[in-house]
């Protein structure tokens, strides 16, 4: 009988020992703070509830504290108050901060927790909200849209296959990723060996109008365009190694005007390995490309400038060289180039050229924190224009957002964008954007630009 105090005190050490009381299994680690929120843009004019966690240690002998009170200062963009409310949630481990912001833009949050629990403050990004856009077309008869686009009569491209009803069969323009562009009722299409004009009749099939070869006379073999521009009579295409021209009339038809060699590229534009990019800067024509940039930037963009000679045919400007700015390409509009900083920040700016009088001209930059990652264009090889896209780098809600200029403030936004499945971003075009999706086949939910350049 004796024994059992003994016995006792030797498995309460031994539960002890187990169950980490009174004697721990390693050093306590503090983690790194949450995110302060999920999901950093929200729209303007919407009611917005935010949770935000408070900071608490993990070793310390405060880790069962909570916090007693909390405070909330909102700041918009002109660094005024905005009327905003934060009250206790959790138990003490967190707050619910509320406030309507009335301006798109960069707002600025700082919410106190007394006694415990630090004081948390970020960055909110206040964006125009077309997240709830109805689709204009759901398009499922097709195999895959490369790229989406329009004629002026309502016929939709995919690619190159034409609909003039989204659950009509398409009529193939040409090989199935042949790149193609519209110009109002225009359809051009380039394949390996040939460049085809369409012309929408505003009922029927389009129209075979004109056929020439690719490439034209004296032009490198093999060498696919990857950049084009279009009017209804003109096609200026790009490849590898030089830039061409076709000119289309009702009297002679469909004539190659002639090539110039153009400098080749070492350095991809673009994800899509795309070397150059070719823009309209008034009656001039622009080569877009990476080059190597002096100290401290290592690459910048450069632009070539081209003009027509006066048989028609694309030249280099005499005696006026490339020109140099800065950052790297990540979208690219009707006469709009879209750049990222190519260093000296870990921030996000998001920059702004026009393409005007022969030379790119920087309009505007945006501003973000790490917060947030951008995703440069895609399939600029088939689609010809493309935006970039900005989401949150955390966070489970994932929105999409893409830049688009204010003319009237002289600044740069950002537009939400619809992304029912939020899996990927969506694929924007000059016009257009589209999602692809899976409901048994393949199919493509077709959305209007919210706005143009």
């Amino acid at each position: 009988m004796r024994q059992a105090p003994h016995v006792l005190r030797l498995l309460t050490a031994l539960l002890a020992v187990g169950t980490g009381v009174g004697c721990p299994m390693g050093p306590c680690e503090e983690h790194a703070p949450s995110p302060l929120f999920d999901g950093a843009m929200v729209g303007v004019g919407q009611p917005q509830a935010l949770t935000v966690h408070g900071v608490f240690s993990r070793c310390g002998a405060s880790q069962d504290e909570r916090a007693q009170s909390v405070s909330v200062e909102v700041r918009d963009p002109q660094n005024r108050v905005l009327p905003a409310t934060a009250k206790l949630a959790g138990h003490g481990a967190s707050a619910v901060v509320r406030f309507t912001p009335e301006q798109t833009g960069r707002h600025h949050l700082v919410v106190s927790f007394s006694p415990v629990g630090s004081v948390r403050q970020s960055s909110l990004y206040v964006v125009e909200d077309h997240s709830a856009q109805a689709p204009l077309v759901d398009l499922s008869t097709v195999v895959e849209c490369p790229s989406v686009d329009r004629t002026s009569s309502g016929t939709w491209l995919c690619g190159s296959q034409a609909l003039r009803t989204p659950d009509q069969e398409p009529q193939p323009l040409g090989d199935y990723f042949a790149p193609a562009v519209v110009a109002g009722d225009v359809v051009w299409v380039t394949e390996a060996a040939r460049v085809r004009r369409y012309v929408d009749m505003g009922s029927g099939p389009l129209a075979t109008s004109a056929d020439a070869p690719f490439p034209a006379t004296g032009a490198p073999a093999d060498a696919p365009p990857h950049a084009r521009l279009a009017t209804a009579t003109e096609l200026l295409l790009l490849d590898e190694t030089h830039l061409h021209r076709y000119a289309f009339s009702e009297e002679e038809g469909l004539r190659a005007m002639g090539s110039t060699p153009v400098r080749p590229s070492r350095l991809a534009t673009f994800s899509d390995d795309l070397p150059s990019l070719l823009m309209r800067a008034g009656e001039r024509l622009l080569v877009v490309r990476i080059a190597e940039a002096p100290a401290p930037a290592t690459l910048a963009i450069q632009a070539c400038p081209y003009q027509l000679d006066a048989a028609g045919a694309p030249r280099p400007v005499p005696d006026e060289p490339c020109h140099s700015v800065p950052g790297l390409p990540v979208g690219h509009e009707e006469g709009v180039l879209w750049a990222r900083a190519a260093s000296g920040t870990q921030n996000l700016e998001l920059l702004r050229y026009s393409a005007a009088s022969g030379r790119l001209r920087l309009d505007g930059v945006l501003e973000m924190t790490s917060s947030f990652q951008l995703q440069g264009a895609e399939r600029l090889r088939t689609t010809g224009f493309g935006l970039p896209v900005v989401s949150p780098a955390v966070g489970v809600s994932r929105p999409y957002a893409v830049p688009r200029w204010r003319a009237e403030t002289g600044t740069v936004v950002l537009e939400l964008l619809p992304s029912p499945e939020r899996r990927k971003p969506p694929f924007v075009g000059g016009r257009y954007f589209h999602l692809e999706h899976w409901n048994i086949l393949y199919g493509v939910k077709v959305y209007a630009r919210p706005s143009t350049p």
